[in-house]
């Protein structure tokens, strides 16, 4: 052992992960060199060797977040966040406070949290923006608010879904489906290059404070052409690890950029609070009893998946209502023939929020990776939650199903869908064993390993990282709790945030 490069964190609480048994078992400390994990007994470094000694804070493998938007979530901050709105009046006046620039975009606003039952609408930007391009986009996503210059601007095709009209027949400014996908694209490609950076940094800086170091993030509406420059660019942000997520049904694509896997955001459908999400049964609220649509037919996702597997590229989609669960799970069934890849590709649902028995039983049979968001419990679960409001008592309580996904065998894997839900992934573990369903809540233990090892599976990093062993990665977290010994996830503090033995983030800055 090198003693120059060598350093012994003491007086700790390790927590190793064996994926064989699926169990932890605790240490005392750890011993690095060259950037890897030497050792989990502080004794084998011998005499001589500098040592941290933690005061019993718990280590644990550095956390991932699945999904991720990173210029959004960097960008959606102060002013620009209306998270926190409870009203129409609260929204218009969240408007009126936004920065004079000569493209306004603010995002987060959530009716379904409105203590007035009124609806956002493009009423505030009229008054205020008149003269700008002006957005707003909705919690989700899948839904937005433009002004009249701005819908003028995108030049949408009259033929193209999403674009609502009000009683007159004349565009309202709230876009959904493809019209919405169309005016965020657009609208992010002309915001100035600076402040995109800026964003994205920021979104770092936050990730790496609460212990997110593996990054999964999601790239989506570019040209092809552009995504190579747009990688090239997050890898010259501060330190993390990337998992680039091109979000593009182009297996050959992600051949070209030499990534192992495509997709994420390759929408299948929308999402349950725009009223967007494929669903058998029609939407209760907010979406005037509709039941979402499909945005590719069953030959199109056929042939996506056949290239995929055909190139061993991992593929995703996002699917959140059960047609489009039932979409996805009935190509992969033809294409793997009923078992796992025989290529050892991870291919992966993204959010899969609606789902029956027998698709969670098929998609571990599957072996399909299910990228899951335990805070959209939190946020929407529960009695008179937005869950319910659009779908009913009974749906609302067969969501997110964690538990029964774990009981079958699935591999669950776990992120935020940041700006949607907090870059916290002290927050989603938490939720995950707090989930608002008994039956679906997960153990501390299987929490962690959804926001670590399961996570560097789907990345597929798993034999360099998303555990704490010999020859591992030395990236890991600090915490001042223990949250395998009794404490909350969230009243844990992040301590600091170590990438390949390298401190990344310090709560105490001489660490």
């Amino acid at each position: 052992m090198a003693l120059d490069t060598a350093l012994v964190l003491k007086n700790a609480r390790v927590y190793r992960y064996d994926p064989r048994a699926r169990a932890y078992s605790r240490h005392d400390g750890l011993v690095l060199e060259g950037g890897r994990i030497a050792s989990l007994d502080p004794s084998d470094a011998g005499a001589g060797v500098a040592s941290i000694d933690l005061g019993g804070a718990t280590i644990l493998p550095a956390f991932a977040d699945c999904h991720v938007h990173l210029t959004d979530t960097g960008y959606f901050t102060g002013a620009r966040n209306f998270a926190a709105v409870r009203s129409y009046e609260e929204f218009a006046a969240a408007v009126r406070g936004l920065p004079r620039e000569s493209f306004v975009l603010a995002g987060q606003y959530d009716e379904s949290a409105w203590r007035d039952g009124r609806t956002a609408d493009a009423a505030p930007l009229a008054a205020e923006f008149a003269d700008s391009f002006a957005m707003l986009v909705r919690i989700d996503g899948h839904s937005c608010i433009v002004n009249r210059k701005t819908f003028a601007w995108l030049n949408l095709p009259a033929e193209t879904t999403g674009i609502e009209k009000n009683a007159a027949g004349e565009p309202s400014g709230k876009l959904f489906l493809e019209a919405n996908w169309r005016a965020q694209s657009a609208f992010m490609a002309v915001l100035p290059h600076g402040a995109k950076r800026a964003a994205e940094a920021r979104a770092v800086e936050v990730a790496l404070s609460r212990g997110c170091l593996h990054l999964h993030a999601q790239f989506v509406g570019f040209a092809r052409d552009e995504y190579a420059a747009e990688i090239a660019a997050l890898r010259d942000l501060p330190e993390a690890k990337w998992y680039p997520k091109v979000c593009e049904p182009d297996p050959q694509l992600a051949k070209e950029l030499g990534l192992p896997f495509i997709g994420g955001d390759v929408f299948l459908d929308g999402s349950i609070g725009s009223c967007t999400a494929a669903v058998s049964e029609p939407f209760l609220s907010g979406g005037k009893g509709g039941s979402g649509d499909l945005r590719f037919n069953d030959a199109q996702v056929y042939d996506y998946f056949s290239a995929a597997e055909t190139l061993g590229i991992s593929a995703g989609v996002h699917a959140i209502g059960d047609r489009a669960i039932e979409q996805a799970v009935a190509a992969w069934e033809r294409v793997l023939n009923g078992k796992p890849s025989a290529n050892g590709c991870r291919h992966f649902i993204e959010h899969f929020e609606i789902a029956r028995d027998e698709q969670i039983e098929r998609c571990a049979r599957l072996g399909i990776y299910l990228s899951m968001q335990p805070q959209f419990d939190l946020l929407w679960g529960g009695s008179g939650g937005m869950y319910e409001q659009r779908l009913g008592t009974q749906r609302m309580r067969s969501m997110n199903a964690l538990g029964r996904i774990e009981q079958a065998g699935g591999v669950l894997c776990g992120g935020d869908d940041s700006p949607v839900c907090e870059l916290d992934p002290l927050q989603g573990m938490q939720a995950a064993i707090s989930h608002h369903e008994a039956g679906e809540r997960l153990s501390p233990e299987s929490a962690l390993t959804m926001y670590t090892f399961n996570a560097a599976r789907l990345g597929h990093a798993e034999e360099r990282t998303g555990l704490l062993a010999e020859g591992y990665a030395a990236d890991l977290v600090m915490l001042d709790k223990d949250p395998l010994g009794g404490a909350a996830f969230t009243d844990c503090r992040v301590l600091s945030t170590w990438c390949d033995g390298e401190i990344v983030y310090a709560e105490d800055r001489t660490l």
